[in-house]
């Protein structure tokens, strides 16, 4: 009876114990780590250093925060030690990118080349993998994460903005004083899109009225502005995903397989924008602003006596007060976009603006000769763009 019992449980014991496959497994280093690994390293191969064993399971292991990381259990061929390793896949190779072999749902990192055939003939085994789940409280409160993905934004061949303005400035009510305002406006522009991802943008832009004042009689005058608006949107790079493979049924996987790992809300947030620029010139579109241009038109052609006679006195220096240049205002801005929608984005920008206006005063017998002013301000825009 006792020699039954024995043999029982030396067969039960050895059976139990029983050490797994031995396989003739080759992993690459990637160059830049392969320091870190030298002990175990054996000669290059094609250009390349290499560990040489058998590749056990493909890991994948949440960290205290939520956090996915991917790891080789790898055990090293004597006589080296016999060794168990675990190497982030991160710093290997991958194998199927290597031989132009189409990519498994874990990227290809749960194959493994074999040492005994060529480079040229790659043999290719598949490993298992395992999902490790963190089964302890962390010490410390981690960032809530989000299953959310950015909306897919489709930018079509054209574009319009909507935007809201806050507008601080300090303004001339006379020549020899200055106020500070605040006000608050709205701007469109709408044009056509181009580019291979379509990331230029020109067409024109109208800014809502301003109250600006004519310095020269102390009159406030309502100033709305038009402008060729042109735009260019930076693309953000691609993140990569990281699946999760979750046991269960063989529904549930492959179902499971094509949800991305959920991310935490900082990076999802910087993942999403996209950077923008913009510029615009153009004329402020009130009665004094046509004015002033039509009278710079005027002097170039000389077609009228009291014009030459102006800019006469005015290139002598005898009117210190007047400037007669080209009312052209234009500006420049830099912002952020956040889609929203598939159709929308949610936009915010901060520009300097470089503002002409015409103004006008009693001088030398004359009711009405123009000048030009100008205001230079900063502007906080926050609005959509379609």
């Amino acid at each position: 009876m006792r020699g039954s019992i024995a043999l029982a449980a030396a067969l039960l014991f050895g059976i139990g114990c029983a050490r797994p496959p031995v396989y003739d497994d080759l992993v690459r280093i990637r160059r830049e780590y392969a320091p870190q690994w030298w002990e175990a390293l054996q000669d290059t191969l094609s250009g390349g250093a290499f560990l040489r064993g058998t590749a056990i399971e493909l890991w994948l292991q949440a960290d205290a925060n939520g956090r996915l990381d991917t790891f080789l259990l790898f055990r090293l061929r004597q006589p080296v030690a016999d060794r168990l390793l675990r190497i982030p896949v991160a710093q290997l190779e991958n194998p199927v990118r290597r031989f132009g072999i189409q990519a498994t749902e874990y990227g290809g990192w749960n194959r493994v080349e074999s040492y005994a055939v060529t480079e040229h003939i790659p043999h290719l085994r598949e490993i298992p993998v395992r999902t490790q789940e963190c089964d302890c409280l962390p010490l410390s409160v981690g960032l809530p994460r989000i299953s959310y993905r950015c909306p897919e934004r489709v930018l079509p061949p054209y574009f319009v903005e909507l935007r809201g303005v806050v507008l601080p400035y300090t303004d001339a009510p006379s020549r020899t004083s200055r106020q500070g305002f605040l006000r608050y406006h709205g701007e469109i522009a709408a044009g056509m899109r181009w580019g291979a991802a379509r990331q230029w943008g020109v067409g024109i832009a109208y800014s809502t009225p301003v109250p600006l004042f004519n310095s020269l009689r102390g009159q406030l005058l309502q100033r709305p502005i038009a402008l060729l608006h042109l735009r260019y949107q930076f693309r953000t790079p691609e993140q990569p995903q990281r699946r999760l493979r979750i046991l269960g049924s063989q529904a549930a996987r492959s179902a499971a397989e094509e949800t991305p790992e959920t991310t935490p809300f900082p990076e999802l947030l910087a993942s999403c924008f996209r950077p923008f620029v913009y510029a615009d010139v153009g004329i402020s579109v009130d009665r004094l602003t046509l004015r002033m241009a039509r009278f710079w038109l005027s002097a170039k052609s000389d077609c009228s006596e009291c014009v030459r006679f102006l800019r006469d006195l005015e290139a002598a220096g005898r009117l210190p007060e007047v400037d007669f240049s080209l009312p052209i205002t234009w500006g420049v801005g830099i912002g952020i976009e956040y889609p929203l929608t598939r159709w929308m984005d949610l936009a915010l920008d901060l520009g300097w603006r470089s503002i002409a206006i015409g103004e006008e005063t009693a001088l030398l017998g004359f009711t009405n000769v123009p000048s030009t002013r100008r205001l230079n301000v900063f502007r906080f825009r926050a609005g959509v763009t379609f």
